[in-house]
């Protein structure tokens, strides 16, 4: 059954999570149960322009689920790899059957920009955030907030763990915990 999403996107990991073994590139199918999720996003980038990654964490609306991506972007500037982090949630959401999304990050230009709050003025931001909004017309609701900083620290490690990755490559974890009162 589909809840609100409601509050902070939060969630804390229990330690059994934390030092869980987790398997790349094999993710399981999201189960039926669950159509919302909250997306994390972040970029980074050393030099700005200079080596670039992307981060997203998707979570379900109760924290049953995480789901780490991270992105090599190549020689980017910091807007550019926090674009690539939003886009990289929404893609990977959309993929695995998310209808209602509630995505956050710390970049105010990004959050802005994809609610047409702010003008884009350079040509390949706006090219981004064309494809932002592209993806984000294909949930059934969809909300953006900024956060602070501190409330987005699992997507900037997973973006700075992209700095490391080749241009396009794309490294996904999971850790799935199924709610109680759903069985296999």
């Amino acid at each position: 059954m589909p809840q609100d999403v409601v509050g902070s996107a939060s969630f804390p990991i229990s330690p059994q999570q934390k030092h869980a073994k987790l398997d790349f590139l094999q993710v399981p199918p999201v189960s039926s149960y669950c159509s919302s999720s909250i997306i994390e996003f972040d970029g980074a980038s050393k030099g700005n322009p200079g080596p670039a990654g992307a981060g997203a964490v998707l979570r379900t609306a109760d924290g049953s689920m995480v789901f780490r991506l991270r992105e090599g972007v190549g020689i980017a500037t910091n807007n550019v790899a926090e674009y690539r982090g939003a886009i990289l949630g929404l893609k990977y959401a959309l993929q695995k059957g998310f209808k209602h999304i509630q995505i956050q990050g710390d970049s105010k230009l990004v959050c802005m920009q994809v609610q047409g709050l702010w003008r884009t003025k350079v040509q390949n931001i706006a090219e981004l955030c064309k494809v932002a909004k592209e993806l984000k017309d294909q949930f059934v609701t969809f909300q953006i907030c900024h956060v602070e900083r501190d409330l987005n620290t699992e997507a900037d490690a997973q973006a700075n763990l992209g700095i490391h990755l080749k241009n396009g490559e794309i490294q996904v974890e999971c850790d799935i915990q199924k709610p109680e009162g759903i069985t296999a």
